[in-house]
């Protein structure tokens, strides 16, 4: 007969490997890019990577997602902050009470099935989270409240500089980036100074240039799903139009000019961050090429954005061709050598 010390063992540690499966499946459905590249990376850092995009990815659908009735401010930034309050005592009653209430108030205010079931998950997520060391929860919890205290600040304001836009994708972009940066870091055994330098010094580029893609990409569906506009307002008001004028035919040549003017802010991050992913060492392979993945289908998908009205009028975003993914996946790396 079994002990009853095995029995519960046998339990714990079938609880956390179901948490794991359902934190890898929950990966798949809540973004397909990355979902492709994090089980890349390397074994010592690819949990509290997955976990913490995960409850970044929850932080993010508090601060943004439409449910089934009226959302007021105050009530995002109460579950917002309910979430960073969790996680700082994971392990306590009050906390594991707060996330069955954010659970359970899924249903109401997460539109997207895929969010909704994700937050009704979150004590899946927060059972793995319990089992990363001190440090590395510590790491993760710091940079999750950076992002939180920033989403909070542009929920109030809107983007009207491109100084604007630098800070919100510092905080929804940058922040997991330097979350990603600290984790290799402190846990590499060979880093040079050097590396570890010019990482901190590149490490928002990253950030920055991914969140800037997704956001010139998205504008027009944005714009029809009544979404919050990133682009810098003065583009706009120069020409005395509003961010939804770009999707009338008779401002086509008007709204190419704006798209250029994006474009090029975004590019401005492609040698920075092709410095960053060249110090990551070598003992970290796998995630300098999951993140080199990410990094050239930006490039690309932002090389084909040039010109294209069908930022403005295509039925779908523009994404990059079949080809060009493909060629990418074959030699990741090959594109920031260039």
């Amino acid at each position: 007969m079994p002990s009853l010390y095995g029995a519960v063992k046998s339990k714990t540690n079938q609880v956390f490997q179901d948490s794991l499966d359902y934190c890898k499946g929950a990966l798949q459905s809540v973004s397909r890019s990355f979902a492709l590249t994090i089980p890349l990376v390397e074994e010592n850092i690819l949990a509290p990577i997955m976990v913490g995009y995960l409850e970044a990815r929850i932080l993010d659908t508090f601060e943004d997602d439409i449910g089934s009735r009226e959302i007021s401010l105050e009530e995002r930034i109460r579950s917002m902050d309910a979430l960073i309050e969790i996680l700082e005592s994971p392990d306590t009653e009050e906390s594991r009470h707060k996330a069955e209430i954010l659970a359970k108030s899924a249903d109401e205010i997460v539109q997207d099935p895929n969010y909704r079931d994700l937050v009704k998950n979150m004590q899946r997520v927060l059972t793995v989270h319990r089992s990363f060391d001190d440090e590395t929860k510590e790491c993760m919890v710091r940079w999750l409240k950076e992002m939180n205290f920033g989403m909070q600040k542009f929920l109030k304001q809107k983007v009207y500089s491109f100084e604007d836009l630098n800070e919100y994708c510092y905080y929804v972009a940058g922040t997991p980036s330097g979350f990603l940066t600290e984790l290799i870091r402190t846990k590499s055994k060979v880093i040079t100074k050097a590396e570890s330098n010019v990482l901190l010094e590149n490490e928002r580029d990253f950030g920055l240039f991914l969140q800037k893609v997704n956001i010139i990409r998205d504008f027009r569906e944005d714009i029809l799903e009544n979404e919050k506009i990133f682009w810098p307002a003065f583009l706009f008001e120069k020409h005395e139009l509003k961010s939804s004028d770009l999707l009338k035919e008779e401002n086509q040549n008007i709204a190419i000019q704006i798209l250029d003017a994006m474009l090029d802010n975004a590019y401005q991050h492609v040698e920075p961050v092709k410095m960053y992913l060249n110090s990551i060492p070598e003992e970290y392979s796998g995630f300098r090429a999951g993140a080199a993945v990410n990094f050239a289908m930006g490039v690309a998908t932002l090389d084909s954005m040039r010109g294209n009205s069908d930022v403005f009028f295509g039925e779908k975003p523009v994404k990059i061709s079949h080809e060009a993914r493909d060629s990418i996946l074959l030699d990741p790396l090959a594109f920031v050598a260039e």
